[in-house]
């Protein structure tokens, strides 16, 4: 959407909720995956016909968008992980 509005290329609603729904597939198979962001980005991109020469310009904030899309990750799997254990039934001699 950045993009867009700094080359001054107006999206329609339908083109915004593309956007919405190819970043929402994009990131699914994407978050272990390091600086995946910006191949992710490419798909998004073409999906509404920005010029991909702009991902660019994003390079150095995407550095740090990075790193929280990992700790969000790895914290969901911590927390996944922490309840799975606590779904195991205990025997009564671990009690």
């Amino acid at each position: 959407m950045y993009i867009s509005q700094l080359i001054g290329q107006h999206l329609s609603l339908g083109q915004q909720l593309i956007v919405i729904l190819t970043s929402i597939f994009a990131s699914v198979g994407a978050a272990n995956i390091p600086n995946a962001g910006l191949v992710t980005m490419t798909l998004v991109f073409t999906s509404v016909g920005l010029p991909t020469q702009y991902i660019a310009l994003l390079v150095t904030i995407d550095w740090f968008l990075d790193r929280c899309r990992t700790a969000i990750n790895v914290m969901g799997d911590m927390t996944v992980s922490a309840l799975l254990d606590g779904k195991k039934p205990r025997s009564v001699d671990e009690a």
